[in-house]
């Protein structure tokens, strides 16, 4: 007999749950379970109609699956196979911005940036907003007010930035708790979700992911010479502090998006962790990027793969496989270079 599903079942992959008011949970698996068509599980995902003929649905303790996941029949979903694809090309694209939060030294600013998008989803969910435009929006304010003290003074950015950094993850976290926001909301903030993304919000992130290829490649002369030295490249006739915030601009979109797909606390893993990784051997800016952008397919590739073959969430598995490889990379390198040496 079918199994009803749960979130146990799906735990850590998609929230399939009704919510009141005729709204799905956080997949579309669930919208369509909204709809009142039975569903149960077969490795752990929604499935809808007859299981295949000799399978039943059959989950482990806690809701999980005792079986291996055959990883070409779960693609088969659309809501995962949307969310690979799109994982994918992010993974591939936004290490590129990666390279430019590292090379200007914006750790900070990616931070306070990181908190000013979940002020925003915050202030959207405890209002019945899109976390989404709120977000973006939160954060371009931010770049504004930053890029302007930035203007006048270094040292009073890098405060500012600061204060933003702790002030707004605190404001955060109590409109959450004053809202009562429901729980499954809140840590969908901070775990994200790829298989909830509708089709626009797919269509909407592959777009941006492609004009941040568009913007690094039609203005790269002067990016490089912005990320050389800003100083050098105002010599030079380049209009760098309109360059400076275009990338800052660039930044804090892509920080929003990259929060919907994996969220706040694993955002690294598609954003900074490649960009670290292809520092390693690389001898020219051109080649840093393109590395970047290898490295971040790799891991978005084997990290959801792998994710779906041993049963954890999709931000857990990309984030393991970045950071392995990230070991790995710099092991091998110090290994290399010590054999030099002798």
């Amino acid at each position: 007999m079918p199994v009803p599903a749960t979130t146990g079942t799906v735990a850590g992959r998609a929230h399939l749950e009704p919510r009141p008011g005729g709204q799905g949970g956080a997949s579309g698996a669930g919208r369509e379970a909204v709809r009142g068509e039975r569903y149960h599980c077969y490795h752990g995902y929604p499935r809808f109609g007859p299981l295949p003929a000799g399978r039943v649905a059959s989950t482990g303790p806690g809701g999980r699956t005792s079986s291996p996941v055959n990883v070409l029949e779960i693609l088969a979903y659309p809501p995962i196979l949307r969310g690979a694809l799109v994982l994918i090309v992010a993974g591939t694209l936004f290490p590129l911005v990666g390279v430019f939060v590292l090379r200007l030294n914006l750790i900070t600013l990616r931070f306070a940036l990181m908190h000013s998008s979940l002020l925003g989803a915050s202030i959207a969910l405890a209002i019945g907003a899109s976390p989404l435009v709120i977000g973006i929006g939160a954060n371009m304010l931010l770049v504004l007010i930053v890029s302007a003290v930035g203007a006048r003074s270094e040292s009073n950015a890098g405060h500012l930035t600061t204060f933003f950094m702790v002030f707004t993850v605190g404001l955060a976290f109590a409109i959450l708790y004053r809202f009562d926001v429901p729980a499954r909301e809140s840590l969908g903030l901070l775990w994200g979700n790829i298989f909830a993304l509708t089709p626009l919000d797919a269509i909407l992130t592959v777009i941006f992911a492609l004009l941040v290829l568009l913007f690094v490649v039609l203005l790269f002369p002067h990016i490089t010479a912005v990320l050389y030295d800003r100083e050098t490249a105002f010599t030079t006739g380049i209009e760098d502090r309109t360059i400076y915030l275009l990338i800052l601009i660039v930044v804090g979109l892509t920080i929003t998006l990259v929060m919907g797909l994996i969220g706040a606390l694993l955002l690294d893993a598609v954003l900074i962790l490649p960009a670290l990784i292809a520092g390693f051997g690389s001898r020219s800016t051109r080649g840093l990027f393109l590395r970047a952008a290898l490295w971040g397919a790799a891991i978005s590739t084997t990290g959801f793969v792998s994710a779906l073959w041993i049963d954890i969430p999709v931000s857990s598995g990309v984030t393991l496989v970045g950071a392995l490889a990230l070991g790995l990379t710099a092991g091998y390198t110090h290994l290399a270079n010590r054999w030099r040496t002798r």
